[in-house]
């Protein structure tokens, strides 16, 4: 677990992320409302050169493709089917090498790869946390090399 004293040090995540990640790499964020999901968004694709990045939460999709990869950024909170789950076109962004597919609230339908990076942004206390994990390879790799950067720094 990695202690997020701020929204600076949250947005920080999303700075060293950008550094890693690839063309079809996919990432799920799961945590409570108010946990810095969006804020952690904001931070990679800022990074990546997307400009400024909002929450996805009415549009559902938010695509930013000025960057050194296009990221579409998904929301899942307003859902309440998997039926509405096909008119967000993830079948054509999760592993689409052009870009990387970064889903908020990823928990609530079965939309993941098998290889993915999982985010975890909890509460703890007075402060928030973040706990990586990975599944299939790359995915472990992503979530080693992230904690190993974040510890790394001091953040």
């Amino acid at each position: 677990m990695i202690a997020l004293p701020d929204e600076d040090s949250t947005r920080h995540v999303g700075v060293v992320l950008a550094k890693l990640v690839e063309g079809g790499d996919a990432i799920a964020l799961v945590g409570d409302l108010g946990a810095g999901k969006t804020t952690l968004v904001g931070g990679l694709v800022g990074a990546l050169g997307g400009g400024p990045a909002s929450s996805p939460t009415f549009s559902l999709v938010n695509e930013y493709p000025a960057g050194r990869l296009v990221v579409w950024h998904v929301d899942l909170y307003r859902l309440e089917r998997a039926a509405e789950l096909p008119e967000l076109g993830l079948d054509d962004v999760i592993g689409d090498r052009r870009g990387i597919c970064v889903v908020e609230w990823a928990d609530r339908f079965s939309v993941m790869p098998p290889d993915h990076l999982r985010l975890e942004l909890v509460h703890a206390g007075e402060t928030r946390a973040l706990i990586p994990a990975g599944t299939g390879p790359r995915g472990t790799a992503l979530a080693s090399a992230l904690e190993a950067e974040l510890l790394g720094s001091g953040s």
